[in-house]
């Protein structure tokens, strides 16, 4: 069984696959690619929003604002995504006043590329995850240090190996394999964090934010999966 940890980078998208005995990590420049490259996996555990409001201001999803009240002090890690309509725009002058953050814009275009090929049949094993999420339900609490510092990333790369069953060599050698590829140290901690979410998923373990209403427009489940 093979399960993907899948996480936006500079390079396209960084895709760790976790089966029983083998972990891999590939930076793909497309999200169809990276679809194909994996066939037989039975879940995707994606760190990017799918099923968006239509259109007006950007606000928060309820599955946005359940996940913010689960990481407490770290509420600002979980971006308010544009609406759908914004995925047009080609200038954050255009969306400033729409009350979209310069981060969330600068995601619209893997967004994008994400709802064009999302489908309600798709999302039964492509699906929205967060992990931050996924660090919080493997210590029990929400990792307190910002990853961008030496004690977070310590943190989150104990979390991992303990959660995943790694050995250090393994994921230095995951991260020898896909770090000049466009892809952050710690985008490789989120991608596996990510993949342990969607492994959880397959042994009925995981855990769900979703509110009302639960589908956008398109049919399109809005949840965060952890």
């Amino acid at each position: 069984m093979c399960v993907v940890g899948v996480d936006g980078c500079r390079g396209g998208w960084l895709a760790v696959a976790l089966t029983a005995d083998v972990a891999t990590a590939r930076v793909f420049r497309h999200f169809g690619e990276l679809l194909h490259a994996y066939p037989a996996a039975v879940a995707f555990a994606v760190d990017m929003p799918i099923g968006l409001w239509a259109s007006g201001r950007a606000r928060a999803r309820p599955c946005d604002d359940i996940a913010k009240k689960l990481l407490g002090k770290r509420a600002a890690c979980v971006f308010i995504p544009p609406t759908r309509a914004m995925l047009r725009a080609t200038s954050y002058v255009q969306l400033r006043a729409e009350g979209l953050s310069v981060q969330a814009y600068n995601l619209i275009p893997r967004i994008r590329e994400l709802d064009m090929l999302i489908t309600p049949e798709l999302q039964e094993r492509v699906w929205e995850s967060h992990p931050e999420l996924s660090f919080a339900a493997m210590t029990g609490t929400p990792i307190a240090d910002s990853k961008r510092t030496a004690r977070g990333q310590a943190a989150r790369r104990h979390a991992v190996l303990h959660a995943v069953g790694m050995e250090n060599s393994q994921l230095d050698a995951l991260w020898c394999s896909c770090r000049h590829a466009g892809a952050s140290y710690d985008d490789l901690l989120d991608a596996v964090a990510l993949a342990w979410s969607a492994w959880r998923h397959t042994m009925n373990q995981s855990e769900v934010c979703v509110g009302e209403p639960p589908r956008d427009e398109r049919g399109l489940l809005m949840a965060i999966r952890f």
